[in-house]
């Protein structure tokens, strides 16, 4: 195989991988099914990311296969050709330049999908979430009502106040996607909006103790009448 067909090979190969991974990703998703408005955003950008990558990871495979099978040594004594640099460093400002490139890509990719979450901080419902070593606790303020469970109201905006009794925890519904730090002696807020009625666990995404994997809480989205009953509902608590 001459090296006048490298171009051709890597462009064939990598497609096959990309290919292959593409249909891995998508029938076997690393993602839960998202459960939230937000969701999407973050979602944007980890595929957008994952595209990126895959390429990159499909190109350099490919590249790897056509050097291992183009300057394999024909006999054990054989040694290879001694590359000290391409001429007029061509390749290595096109491999600097690009990366330059990709980094400030990702990185705009990345904050336009974070601006999107937080710019606007208007909320229809407050809920107050206090972590403390191992557990969750919800104040409702319009209810004032305390609870162990965390109950949300489809398509309302909920703005979740995160305060930590004693170190950093982390409030995360993987479904929602949104995950955020509660810090010792500062309130910290994000902007929720359930987009499924269903069940889902609060976990906590930050190593806090010997209790970590125990401090989980059960969420539960539910219908305008049916979150009014059960945040009022004693019983629920």
């Amino acid at each position: 195989m001459r090296q006048k067909y490298a171009v051709p090979f890597v462009i064939v190969v990598g497609t096959l991988i990309f290919g292959v991974l593409s249909v891995i990703f998508t029938r076997y998703p690393m993602l839960p099914e998202a459960a939230s408005a937000q969701a999407h955003h973050v979602d944007n950008a980890w595929h957008g990311l994952l595209v990126v990558e895959g390429v990159i990871y499909s190109l350099v495979m490919a590249f790897i296969f056509f050097c291992l099978w183009r300057f394999r040594a024909h006999r054990r004594e054989e040694q290879g050709d001694r590359i000290h640099g391409s001429r007029g460093h061509f390749v290595e400002a096109v491999w600097v330049l690009s990366s330059v490139a990709l980094t400030l890509g990702l990185a705009a990719l990345g904050s336009q999908e974070l601006r999107a979450l937080i710019r606007d901080p208007e909320a229809d419902i407050d809920i107050e979430v206090r972590a403390s070593q191992f557990s969750w606790e919800f104040y409702y303020p319009r209810q004032q009502a305390y609870g162990s469970k965390l109950f949300m109201e489809i398509g309302k905006r909920h703005r979740i106040i995160l305060t930590s009794q004693d170190v950093v925890h982390s409030f995360w519904v993987p479904e929602f996607r949104i995950k955020q730090d509660a810090v010792p002696g500062k309130v910290i807020s994000m902007i929720l909006t359930p987009t499924k009625l269903g069940e889902y666990t609060l976990l906590c995404n930050q190593l806090c103790g010997w209790g970590h994997t125990d401090m989980t809480a059960q969420v539960e989205v539910l219908a305008h009448e049916d979150f009014d009953k059960n945040v009022g509902g004693a019983d629920s608590f």
